[in-house]
């Protein structure tokens, strides 16, 4: 048992992880065997102590008695033995406690692992997400030399300059009504992503990425 936690308080490696999770369930077991062990020997002590008590009181009806001597050897032999089996019992308990400590972390960091491991795909999973409405949404990356960038660079003043996003805003605000105005309608939280064509006509004209769903 000794051996076995001062490997695992070192850092075992992945692949020595699993190895060490089976000897440690094996060497528990054998700890819980000694335990049972332990325990039935004290019943068989308390046991031998009735049937001493029973056999001393028959021989007391025929009017036998045994000596005090014997009585003390008896009782003085019956101790010890109980005190031994209990200060294995506690050596015993002081292993499973370890080793159910050892065990306990090895599980709590393999429930941590798991929990980086979804929580990595989830992230991994949104970021491909926004990459495809990015590219919906804006198209691909241009190189610096493209016709369009300065376009792009312009629509996109507003995230390079606070003065550009003031400017904006102000001319967003013009178009303000009151919230009962029958032209009004309300700014949309989030992108407004196209959708799948209605009609085969239409979805000849898009391309394979321009729109969400299969």
């Amino acid at each position: 048992t000794r051996l076995l936690l001062s490997v695992f308080f070192c850092a075992p490696l992945p692949h020595q992880e699993q190895e060490l999770k089976l000897a440690a369930d094996t060497v528990l077991c054998e700890v819980r065997k000694k335990q049972a062990d332990a325990k039935r020997m004290l019943d068989i002590l308390r046991s031998l102590e009735k049937l001493r008590k029973l056999r001393k009181e028959a021989a007391s009806r025929k009017g036998i008695f045994p000596e005090k001597e014997a009585d003390q050897a008896f009782d003085g032999l019956v101790e010890r033995l109980r005190a031994l089996i209990r200060k294995r019992t506690g050596v015993y308990g002081a292993e499973e406690n370890a080793l159910r400590v050892m065990l306990e972390s090895e599980q709590e960091e393999e429930r941590r692992r798991d929990l980086e491991k979804r929580q990595k795909k989830e992230r991994e999973r949104l970021l491909l997400r926004k990459r495809e409405m990015d590219s919906m949404l804006f198209g691909d990356e241009m190189p610096p030399d493209h016709p369009l960038q300065p376009f792009r660079e312009y629509y996109t003043q507003a995230e390079r300059s606070l003065p550009a996003l003031i400017q904006i805003r102000r001319e967003w605000d013009l178009c303000l009504v009151s919230v009962d105005h029958p032209d009004g309608t309300t700014v949309p939280q989030d992108w407004v992503l196209p959708q799948c064509p209605t009609d085969e006509i239409w979805a000849t004209a898009l391309d394979r990425g321009d729109c969400l769903g299969p």
